[in-house]
């Protein structure tokens, strides 16, 4: 069999995805400023690049209609989705694709460049009043919105993006609500009552500090009995190495080989009692809450409580940022008041301050009387105190 001909194109022509017959032409104007622009069919192309190239030799700029006018947001969206699949794991992809639905609602049929920044600003303001957003759900909207601009520009669709102009708002990363022992045992004799298969799953989570987009990541062979650190896949900080360490202790291995138990190696952990992938556990984890009677406590606080847990141990501070992939030391500092006698040794030191200024002020008092020179010394002693 004969090999198949390759189509050669005409110098200046291309095909930007191949086998897409949807082709482009790159050239230079009578500036010496490389474009590349959209043509359409091999025969647009060829008289695209006949015209740009005569007005190069006449030494006029081209006067280019810009295509990114007339592309819809929702074309962008669908390009977003699509760049969301391939990059994230399907829980973060649903997600995403359910806050478009509401973006494509408000703007989709709109040319994607014609909303400016005032008007996504005033939108997403609305819907955080709305539905009473705090300032990190805020954030994320707004993250999701750009990511829509990002990929048009990428893709040349586009060339600004106005929601990258929008400040975030301030989060308040102060936030420590852990479970106490007591608290844990009310939860579990709650889950076990109506979901007895997510025991592990819950234990898993409070014993390792993981996210849950990074728990529904995990796979059988991730723990190392010999270690007992267990590999967690991150996928939220891109700058940072996509798998870190963290311990499990007792508890965490046990969950940990009850939720591998017949599965094979390489196997999702984490599964539904249908046993389907996990990507949510809200339908189970807040009624077992209820029945608890554990109040103002979440699923991303079992984080907080392995986090707590390991401070009020004696593990430092900088150990506990690596086991839970906090970006930076400053974000681990908010359990900094629950490390052992931190406070104690605070208290120590500031007594002690007022005691050896009492006992110095006592000493030169006696010394006047007996000793000037001696007086002397400790009054300069005082002085630099």
């Amino acid at each position: 069999m004969c090999a198949k001909k390759v189509e050669r194109l005409p110098r200046g022509i291309f095909e930007k995805f191949a086998g897409s017959r949807a082709f482009w032409i790159r050239y230079v104007d009578a500036d010496g400023k490389l474009h590349r622009e959209k043509a359409g069919n091999l025969s647009a192309a060829k008289n695209l690049l006949s015209i740009r190239r005569a007005e190069k030799l006449n030494g006029k700029l081209p006067d280019i209609e810009k295509a990114s006018r007339k592309v819809l947001l929702s074309t962008l969206i669908d390009d977003a989705i699509t760049h969301c699949k391939s990059e994230n794991d399907p829980t973060v992809a649903h997600d995403f694709e359910l806050k478009m639905a509401h973006v494509r609602e408000a703007f989709g049929r709109r040319p994607a460049e014609s909303i400016n920044k005032q008007q996504w600003a005033e939108w997403l303001d609305e819907r955080a009043s709305k539905h009473d957003w705090k300032a990190s759900t805020s954030n994320r909207w707004k993250a999701a919105v750009s990511l829509v601009y990002r990929v048009g520009m990428e893709n040349e669709k586009i060339d600004r993006n106005p929601v990258s102009r929008i400040r975030r708002k301030q989060e308040a990363n102060d936030r420590v609500r852990y479970l106490t022992l007591e608290e844990e045992n009310r939860l579990v004799q709650a889950i076990a009552a109506k979901f007895p298969a997510y025991i592990p799953i819950f234990r898993l989570s409070i014993a390792s500090g993981m996210r849950f987009s990074e728990q529904l990541r995990s796979r059988v062979g991730d723990f190392d009995p010999k270690t007992g650190m267990l590999t967690v896949h991150q996928k939220k900080d891109r700058d940072r190495p996509m798998v870190r360490y963290t311990p499990l202790g007792k508890v965490g291995a046990e969950a940990y080989s009850q939720l591998a138990a017949g599965k094979k190696k390489g196997a999702r952990l984490c599964m539904n009692t249908e046993g389907t992938p996990m990507t949510d556990s809200r339908y189970w984890f807040d009624p077992a809450l209820a029945e608890a009677g554990i109040g103002d406590y979440t699923w991303h606080d079992n984080r907080h409580s392995a986090c707590s847990r390991w401070v009020m141990g004696g593990v430092p501070l900088a150990a506990v940022a690596k086991y839970v992939g906090h970006s930076t030391v400053q974000m681990t500092m908010r359990y900094a008041h629950l490390m052992p006698g931190a406070n104690m040794v605070a208290n120590s030191v500031v007594d002690a301050f007022y005691e050896s200024a009492k006992q110095l002020e006592s000493g030169v008092q006696t010394d006047t009387r007996t000793d000037t020179s001696s007086s002397r010394g400790f009054a300069q002693e005082r002085k630099l105190l």
